[in-house]
């Protein structure tokens, strides 16, 4: 029968690599395993430092961009309480000319339209304010010399555009007696729109 080597090529007895490490000691083998062990120890202690390093000095960049921040926010703060302030001023001053009754527009308008025949003795408005959604009112009292000049004082104030919804309150038939001399008194309410042309 036949003898079977049953070790592979590389270690066979006459392989060229069966003989790798045959002649090396064993205090050598440790030397080298320890110089190896000592490199790798030094390098990944040069990394860990390394990573460290600029960790630190990351940490370092974040605290003075927050110091700068801080700042920054410091010399602002004023600056956007300011800002608030004027904005609160200019709604402020919005609110009141939204709600401004241009007087002279008002007076000139009814000085043109109404007739000879008639006079006002007073005269109401309250503006409307669209912010709070509060409609305007107007309203008048005065004499006429007919019922026909109530009609058409009336028609008259119909044809302003910053009144709407024109009534006549109430009228009271003068006497021939009386101080007005048989004019007929009278009252109109509407309401007043203070965009339709009094501004």
């Amino acid at each position: 029968m036949q003898a079977v080597n049953l070790l592979p090529a590389y270690a066979r007895p006459g392989s060229r690599f069966g003989a790798i490490g045959k002649d090396l000691a064993p205090t050598r083998v440790l030397t080298i395993g320890g110089m190896c062990a000592a490199v790798a120890a030094l390098l990944v202690a040069g990394l860990y430092l390394h990573e460290r390093s600029v960790v630190t000095d990351r940490k370092s960049e974040l605290a003075d961009t927050r110091a700068r921040v801080a700042a920054v926010e410091a010399i602002a703060a004023p600056i956007r309480a300011a800002q608030a302030e004027a904005a609160a001023r200019v709604s402020a001053i919005e609110s009141v000319d939204s709600t401004r009754v241009a007087w002279e527009k008002v007076m000139s308008d009814l000085a043109r339209i109404l007739p000879s025949s008639a006079y006002l003795q007073t005269m109401q408005i309250a503006s409307d304010n669209a912010a709070a959604a509060t409609p305007g009112t107007f309203a008048v009292t005065g004499v006429a010399s007919s019922q026909n000049s109530v009609a058409l004082v009336l028609d008259r104030l119909a044809l302003l555009p910053w009144l709407n919804n024109i009534t006549l309150g109430s009228l009271t038939r003068g006497s021939q007696t009386s101080t007005s001399g048989g004019s007929d008194t009278f009252t109109i309410n509407a309401g007043f729109t203070s965009s339709g042309g009094a501004q």
